[in-house]
């Protein structure tokens, strides 16, 4: 029986991600080409398979970086100005979307800005209120540069991180994607990195689509 991979670090960068691991009797790295906890999760449960299938642990890591990105999750792409975009428009609840809220403040954490765009969350009407506000307040905990909120239905994401003083971002209320669109497109450089999510009530991915070269 193969020994338990336990996972020690996991460290997102533009590139991909990089996931510390060991079991009792080796340690390694598995470098992936995506980013994101649904595509680092994939990638340790194939050196799971591949481990309980026989295989060497060094052949097992090699299998195991050949971990592709998840489309819709963290999934990179660039927009017109040159910056990276990670289309989260398969996101929906809200642990999704602070999940990969943490891994767009890691990307930038002491290097260029971070840009969250959100949409409506997927959740139960007695909680509506409640997850919007507290997904306000983690954007502010986890100093995002700047946020747009997307439609009347997420307008609490952007009430809540108003609220928090000590937040030196920016927040933006918008009413439609073609509003984000043009907010975006005249304040997105190079060196940005954006995250656009919680679309299952809000048609982000047609955003997504024109600040990657799609018809405006």
């Amino acid at each position: 029986m193969e020994s338990a991979v336990v996972v020690d670090d996991v460290v997102p960068h533009r590139d991909g991600t990089v996931i510390h691991v060991r079991s009792a009797e080796e340690s390694g790295q598995i470098a992936i080409a995506a980013l994101g906890d649904i595509a680092v999760e994939a990638a340790v449960a194939l050196l799971h398979r591949e481990l309980a299938e026989g295989r060497p642990w060094s052949a097992a890591l090699a299998r195991a970086a050949e971990q592709a990105e998840v489309p819709g999750r963290c999934e990179r792409k660039s927009t017109v100005s040159g910056a990276l975009l990670l289309d989260d428009t398969g996101a929906s609840t809200p642990l999704d979307v602070r999940r990969s809220l943490s891994v767009l403040a890691e990307l930038t954490r002491g290097a260029g800005r971070s840009l969250a765009v959100i949409g409506e969350l997927e959740t139960p009407a007695a909680d509506w209120f409640d997850d919007h506000d507290a997904l306000g307040r983690i954007i502010v905990r986890l100093d995002i540069s700047q946020l747009i909120v997307v439609g009347n239905g997420a307008r609490h994401v952007h009430n809540a991180a108003g609220l928090e003083g000590s937040w030196n971002g920016e927040s933006i209320l918008v009413d439609s994607v073609d509003e984000a669109y043009d907010v975006l497109r005249t304040r997105v450089d190079e060196e940005d990195v954006m995250l656009v999510t919680g679309a299952s009530r809000t048609p982000l991915a047609s955003l997504v689509h024109r600040l990657t070269g799609g018809a405006a």
